[in-house]
């Protein structure tokens, strides 16, 4: 009997234990996120240490999560991961083997460039199982009061940089490791705070809006006063961005946050949106720019120059994709958008759907919508148990507004990196 007891003590220690350290191990994990959305906090403190070097490259917080993910799974022996999303983890990582041998045999290229290209692209992803082993590991309203509080300072130095057309800091590294894109507007600076282009904060931005929104329709008194202050902020701030589809987003978030909130949208109507949001993606990416080509003299804000590059890119890789035959258009180029390699230095897309399909094929691209939209449903069913979330609503007003953002730029990891805040938060 005493044996029986000593053994059932031990086994709660051991797991109070586990337990203790997954929760240590979710707040290092929340960190490296937030240093991944934040994307120009690290290059930019090390700017001001080394005189205008970068030594610390951003692969160690990818190492820092590999590990982190790692340490998670010894821990907690079941992780969790709900079916649907190991089904298509599974998926993806066959097809990924099929491919090193086509890309492999047929089109010569180096396995090191393949393992890179797969890292480079699909890495967040092929991570994301693991990280269920820190599920609800922090609590939301500590989430919820640090994104709140980073919001000031960001926001602060995102509004001073446009006012005083100043970028204030360092827009490129002496090295050259780091660099802040496109902040510079026809003599105009973006307000990029502390991210890496005006795009990275439009994201921020939209996550903090949409969950002021939320909290606008909950909370009373003063803290809606602050809500109500935050909401303001963050459309003033959108502006300064000087991004038009940074606008675009931010309204399309606050607008399912609103629909959220106020009118109680849940499961398939919510839903409906990412084809609402990718349709309004296509006319502002196609119609838009005719409609109003007579304001284009008036306004650097409606030049057109950067979508009719947009247009030339799309058309070109499009048809290297659709016409090197069948086995190309199944399987996919191999290529990606990246510098690093002299093989796909010339190589920008600018848009999720066309960058999949070109290095990935039908079938690859199928497969990682298939696990992108397993995500969403993650999302949905959150919603559904935590309604009055006010991160939950954040996240998914965020997320919702993919289909859009996907069409203008590489903004995959963005999304994966909110919905993992989202998933290693506890829920109240």
């Amino acid at each position: 009997m005493r044996v029986a007891v000593a053994y059932t003590q031990s086994r709660q220690q051991v797991r109070e234990q586990s337990w203790g350290l997954s929760h240590w191990l979710g707040y290092i994990l929340l960190l490296v996120l937030l240093l991944s959305m934040i994307n120009g906090v690290m290059p930019q403190i090390e700017m001001a240490i080394f005189s205008g070097h970068v030594q610390i490259p951003t692969v160690v917080l990818k190492l820092l999560m590999i590990a982190i993910a790692v340490l998670g799974v010894l821990i907690k022996r079941k992780l969790g991961t709900p079916a649907p999303i190991l089904l298509a983890w599974a998926t993806l990582l066959t097809y990924l083997f099929f491919e090193v041998v086509f890309f492999t045999f047929f089109a010569n290229y180096s396995l090191i460039y393949i393992v890179y290209s797969f890292e480079s692209t699909l890495y967040f992803l092929l991570l994301l199982p693991l990280l269920y082993a820190f599920k609800e590991t922090v609590d939301e309203r500590q989430v919820a009061t640090i994104i709140t509080w980073l919001f000031v300072p960001l926001v602060s130095l995102g509004i001073s940089q446009s006012v005083t057309n100043d970028p204030i800091l360092p827009t490129i590294s002496v090295d050259q490791y780091f660099q802040v894109y496109s902040w510079d507007f026809y003599g105009r600076v973006r307000a990029f705070s502390l991210f890496g282009s005006a795009s990275n904060f439009g994201h921020y931005l939209a996550l903090v809006a949409a969950m002021s929104v939320a909290a606008l329709g909950q909370w009373n008194g003063p803290r809606k006063s602050l809500a109500a202050i935050g909401f303001v902020l963050a459309l003033v701030a959108t502006y300064m961005t000087l991004t038009r589809a940074t606008y675009v987003e931010v309204l399309l978030a606050v607008t399912t946050a609103a629909l959220i909130t106020f009118f109680k949208w849940r499961g398939i109507r919510l839903s409906l949106l990412w084809g609402v949001y990718a349709g309004i993606g296509l006319f502002v990416a196609f119609v838009a720019p005719a409609i109003i080509a007579g304001l284009r003299g008036t306004d650097h804000l409606f030049a057109d120059a950067s979508l009719l590059i947009r247009y030339e890119e799309w058309a070109h890789y499009s048809g290297i994709w659709l016409n090197h035959g069948v086995a190309t258009m199944l399987l996919g180029t191999g290529l990606m958008q990246s510098s690093r390699f002299a093989l796909t230095q010339k190589i920008v897309i600018d848009n999720v759907w066309l960058s999949l399909l070109f290095q990935f094929g039908l079938v690859g691209f199928l497969i990682i919508l298939a696990f992108i939209w397993q995500l969403w449903k993650t999302l949905m069913k959150g919603l559904q148990a935590h309604p009055r979330s006010i991160l939950t609503i954040g996240v998914v007003s965020s997320c919702s507004t993919f289909p859009f953002t996907s069409i203008f730029g590489i903004t995959t990891l963005d999304y994966l990196l909110l919905f993992t805040v989202w998933l290693i938060s506890r829920k109240a």
